[in-house]
């Protein structure tokens, strides 16, 4: 496997459900970075691709452009493996239906859901446990003074590692 994910161990009080007021852990990704559209498009030029990095950036421009329109035209747009983009309104109530107008529609933006070949692609994935974002800058620092020895945080203690995935009570 090439492709690696370091995680850390987050862990908190459990508000509902049968674990209510229990300590429960979970494994919290630690993303490497974030790849811009540029980026990615260059990216993508690097893999024997006869396209060079302009033309595919371009591409992927116009291709957000269709989006938004279809989009806000209605449209769900269904991408095959890489999955699809739904418009998904976010909103005010009223106490009455006859109150309802299209001003209490506060926002509209797009919902993927993952299509078959990213629904779950874990099985391409090493994980790797790494100590939490907090412990590593505690150590970074100790490393800067000249400290031999240092305190770290408690696993678990909601070290705010939480960058990019969904985690269950359960």
């Amino acid at each position: 496997m090439a492709n690696k994910i370091n995680y850390s161990v987050s862990g908190g009080k459990a508000t509902v459900g049968k674990n209510a007021g229990r300590m429960l852990y979970h494994p919290t990704l630690q993303l490497t970075g974030t790849m811009t559209l540029p980026e990615m498009a260059q990216h993508m030029s690097e893999h024997d691709s006869k396209y060079n990095e302009g033309d595919i950036y371009a591409v992927l421009v116009q291709f957000i452009k269709c989006i938004k329109e279809k989009a806000s035209q209605g449209y769900k747009v269904r991408l095959g493996d890489l999955g699809a983009f739904v418009p998904k309104i976010r909103t005010v109530s009223q106490t009455s239906a006859e109150d309802v107008s299209a001003a209490d529609i506060r926002l509209l933006t797009l919902r993927w859901s993952a299509g078959v070949r990213t629904k779950n692609f874990k099985d391409d994935t090493e994980f790797v446990n790494a100590p939490s974002r907090r412990n590593q800058a505690l150590l970074m620092q100790a490393e800067k003074n000249g400290q031999s020895s240092m305190t770290l945080a408690e696993k678990g203690s909601g070290s705010g590692d939480n960058d990019g995935q969904e985690a269950s009570g359960e």
